[in-house]
């Protein structure tokens, strides 16, 4: 029990200084590249004279607070919502949230994460919401920076904000069209394929042009029906959050881009929707959300590359300037896997992910970067061995034996000082 304390106590301060830093998430020239120091996204549908505003929030489990009760860990969020219009409380709303885990592992995923939805339905005035955030397992309320609303502004726009979405793979499909993807109004930097839902706040536009630019290039270029459906909302279905048909006699008007991010590099995107003399146009991000951190340093990413690659065709890489290595290092991986389906290239990624492990996992006191010892050179090649043995020899050295199956490969590492510094076997 006193782990489990100083677990929760070193995890709140953390915690504390990242949520203190973040706000509302929503895809305008304002807010662009502040994209990723948002806790919530806001999404808007036009209904008759007012708006339905949906505020989701999406934190990974690594940012929660988790306590272990019994078998279980638990942790979990309380949101309150002060939504004011001329400086006084027009609504309030608050939300809740517990989440249990089975494993202490599964308390530090970045792959995992708690979400929630609350809906509030507002007039085409002018509004500010003040929110604030009690993390499970702390006494902490965090006032998180406040947000204003120009609905009165926003309801002149025959487009609105675009909604990035994905295909619905599980039983909700059976109550809901798609999936919202919920990272704060940033489109994820992976091998899959993600739509654009674009609300239209008109009876009388029958299609748009969708232009969707990053700098130097135009990734889609096309003109696309406007559909009409019954009003569409957003509901929690199965610990995610689903946009689906009402039963109102309310319609709604949208334009859906799908598959627009294949092509589509990190970094700002445009999205520009035009119908005539109407057009709005909404800056968005492309952000690669779990990046692997060997990555974060362009210059021990280069180096990294060494384990698989020869110096010699590194020098390149080498000879680049810090502001640059970056870039290059994206376009070495993109001349050695050329044909892909998508911009990202997933090469890249599991080198990096498992050089991640490898730092994580192998480091010793002889070698404090365990991507490069012995161990993590052969993980970084071959990736999880299929099975490991540990053994003790005639001289209590540590052996270690790491089998591969389907390439019939074995390897030996033998810890002759009993301090972790594992050496591959000749």
């Amino acid at each position: 029990m006193k782990l489990n304390r100083i677990f929760t106590v070193s995890g709140v301060l953390v915690l504390l200084l990242i949520l203190q830093s973040f706000s509302f998430a929503q895809p305008t020239r304002e807010r662009e590249g502040k994209s990723g120091r948002n806790l919530f996204e806001i999404n808007l549908l036009p209904v008759s004279d007012s708006l339905d505003c949906y505020i989701s929030f999406n934190i990974p489990y690594d940012r929660l607070i988790f306590i272990k009760n019994g078998e279980m860990f638990s942790g979990g969020v309380q949101i309150f919502f002060d939504i004011k219009l001329n400086n006084k409380i027009d609504q309030r709303k608050s939300y809740a949230k517990t989440v249990m885990v089975n494993s202490y592992e599964e308390t530090q995923s970045r792959e995992k994460f708690i979400e929630g939805l609350i809906d509030v339905r507002l007039a085409n005035k002018d509004y500010v919401i003040h929110p604030s955030l009690k993390v499970e397992n702390t006494n902490q309320i965090i006032n998180l920076d406040s947000l204003a609303l120009n609905f009165s502004r926003t309801n002149q726009n025959v487009f609105f904000q675009p909604i990035v979405i994905e295909k619905i793979d599980n039983r909700c499909a059976e109550n809901g069209l798609f999936k919202l993807v919920n990272r704060n109004n940033r489109i994820p930097y992976e091998a899959k394929n993600y739509d654009l839902l674009i609300p239209v706040n008109s009876n009388t536009v029958n299609e748009a042009l969708i232009k969707i630019e990053q700098p130097g290039q135009v990734s889609f270029n096309e003109k696309l029906p406007v559909q009409i459906t019954e009003n569409l909302n957003l509901s929690e279905c199965e610990e995610r959050i689903i946009i689906r048909t009402g039963k109102s006699s309310e319609k709604t008007h949208y334009v859906l881009v799908e598959n627009f991010n294949k092509k589509l590099s990190e970094g700002p995107v445009t999205v520009k929707i035009i119908d005539g003399s109407n057009e709005n146009s909404y800056n968005l991000s492309v952000d690669w959300i779990n990046k692997p951190i060997t990555l974060m340093n362009p210059n021990t990413a280069t180096e990294l590359l060494e384990i698989i690659y020869d110096r010699s065709e590194l020098l390149d890489l080498y000879k680049s300037s810090n502001q640059l290595k970056y870039k290059a290092l994206v376009e070495f991986w993109n001349k050695k896997f050329p044909d892909r389906e998508f911009q990202f290239n997933e090469w890249m990624n599991e080198f990096y992910q498992r050089a991640d492990y490898a730092m994580k996992n192998f480091s010793n006191l002889a070698n404090q970067i365990g991507a490069k010892t012995d161990r993590g050179k052969i993980y970084i090649q071959y990736g999880k061995p299929d099975e490991i043995k540990r053994e003790y020899s005639s001289s209590n050295n540590i052996v270690e034996i790491w089998y591969y199956k389907d390439l019939q490969k074995e390897f030996i590492f033998t810890d002759r000082t009993g301090l972790g510094n594992y050496t591959l076997g000749k």
